[in-house]
This record gives C-alpha cells, structure tokens and sequence, in this order.
C-alpha cells in the first residue's frame, strides 16, 4: 500500500486514491484500516479472506480492519476509486447499524448505479469526497470539520449498500479457495450471531464440530490471530460503539452481553483497552 496514502489515513483519519491496486496482485496483503473499494472500469478477481469474487465496474466492496485481500488477475484496464478511514471515523459511520447488518455487508461486492439517479448519488459522494480529502491535506484547522463530513458520507455509503443489498440480490462469491477458509468463514458467521452470549472458544468450536486447536489453526491462518483474539476483538468494538453512540448504561451492557457482572465488564473492557467505561465514555478515547 502506498505509504503516501496510510500517513494520510493515520493523520487525517482518512485519505482517498484511485488506482490499479497492482499492489494487490498475486501478494496478500492485510488491510490496516477499513477500507472501501468502488470499481471504476475494467474488471479483477480476487479473494478477501479466502472467498473468491469478480469486481466489475459499479461494485462496491468494504473491507474491514485485518481483512486479507489478494487480487488473482486484473485486466489492463482495472481502475478502482479506495476509500481508507481509521478506527474512529468507521465506528461512528456504522453506530446506527447493528453487528449482523454490517456482516452482512463486508467483504463482498454489491452492486452499485443501478440506475441514473444512483449513478448520480454515488458520483456526488465520491466528489465530496475528493474535495474533503483536498481541504483536511491543505489546512490543519479543517480535519475535525472534514472527518465529520467523511463520517456522514461513509454512513450515506453503507446506508446505500444497506439498501441495493435488500432490494437486488446480493453477489454471491464465485467460490471458496479452501476447506480452511470455509471454517473461517463459518467462524465468523457464528461470531456475529453469538458473541453477546458466549465468548469461549470451545463454544465455537464445538458448534463446529472441530477442535479449539484445529479452530485456531484456521484462525491464525486467515487473520494473523487466534480465535479468542478474534472474539475479544469483535466484542471490543461493539462495547465501544455502544459506550460512544448510545445512551445505554453499564448494566444495561451487562445484561446484553451477558457478563456476570459491571466490575467483570469493566474489568474485560480495561484489559483489552487500557481505559475503564467510564474513562471511554467522558473522555471519547478512541486509539486507532
């Protein structure tokens, strides 16, 4: 990736390029910040996390955090609008909407200007876009006012997708390069239905039927992590998105994530954050 475009993201909290991504092909590469891909013309085949898909023009896709993409072939002339933002900017985007609508709609493409008017629509996001990224680069003072621009655009964008992906059948993936990446895939699934009530890896692995060893072989190897990394992580970021867009109080946190009580809650949370819950939520710590 472009080290031009991350020190953007990682001072800004977002950057925006087109490009071939020829940085993607035939190399694994795993996402540093969510990242939101609209295929411009030409078309590619790639894999995100094992499933294999085709991006043709019009597509979107977002790919989260920790997301492997690899891009098997492209033709020559693939072009591609990249959207990257940080922690913060995609938990505020997505805060209205729960953890299983946005499983639903990463890391697969949808596609996009189903008609006029949404070609219209998704042309004028992308131009404020531009014209965001053009003001946070040329003047300090405008990143907080531009950051909360990106956060409405980002939200418009997964609003959309929402939207195309309920009322045009979703694309499905061409196919799956492996039996591992099939049980990851499986895993991730479970999570997202599941993490409220167990958090165990034997929990996931029995509703498997493989081991905790063979679950987090699987892990390692599509994510970097083990399984329990991926579960703690997850519930992190829906404790966090909770504790900065919602009012609901830590008990209420406790009966829907299940936790014994709010000193083990509060307990879990410092110990993967560094921050108690209420620490997170008067100050608004966010760390990318």
């Amino acid at each position: 990736m472009n080290n031009i475009y991350l020190k953007k993201v990682s001072l800004q909290g977002f950057a925006t390029t087109q490009s071939s991504l020829q940085q993607f092909v035939q190399n694994v590469y795993q996402m540093q910040y969510t990242s939101i891909f609209f295929c411009i013309s030409g078309e590619a085949l790639f894999t995100i996390d094992g499933q294999k898909y085709r991006f043709t023009p019009g597509q979107i896709i977002i790919c989260p955090t920790g997301s492997n993409i690899l891009l098997l072939d492209i033709t020559s002339d693939f072009s591609s609008r990249l959207l990257g933002i940080s922690k913060h900017i995609w938990l505020a985007a997505r805060s209205s909407m729960s953890p299983e609508t946005i499983q639903a709609i990463e890391c697969r493409p949808h596609q996009g200007g189903n008609s006029d008017l949404e070609i219209e629509f998704l042309n004028n996001i992308f131009r404020q876009i531009d014209i965001l990224n053009i003001e946070a680069s040329s003047d300090d003072y405008k990143i907080e006012y531009c950051q909360q621009n990106i956060i409405l655009s980002v939200n418009s964008l997964l609003l959309y997708i929402q939207h195309i992906s309920k009322t045009h059948k979703t694309l499905a993936k061409e196919s799956v390069s492996g039996n591992k990446d099939k049980l990851f895939y499986e895993f991730r699934t479970l999570l997202t239905s599941h993490f409220r009530d167990d958090r165990s890896v034997q929990f996931y692995a029995d509703k498997m039927g493989i081991s905790t060893r063979h679950l987090n072989s699987v892990c390692q190897r599509a994510s970097g992590q083990n399984a329990k990394e991926i579960i703690d992580n997850f519930t992190i970021i829906e404790l966090q998105v909770n504790l900065m867009y919602t009012h609901k109080s830590f008990q209420e946190l406790v009966n829907e994530f299940h936790f014994p009580d709010q000193s083990y809650l509060n307990r879990y949370f410092k110990r993967h954050t560094g921050y108690s819950l209420s620490e997170f939520r008067t100050n608004g710590v966010m760390v990318d």
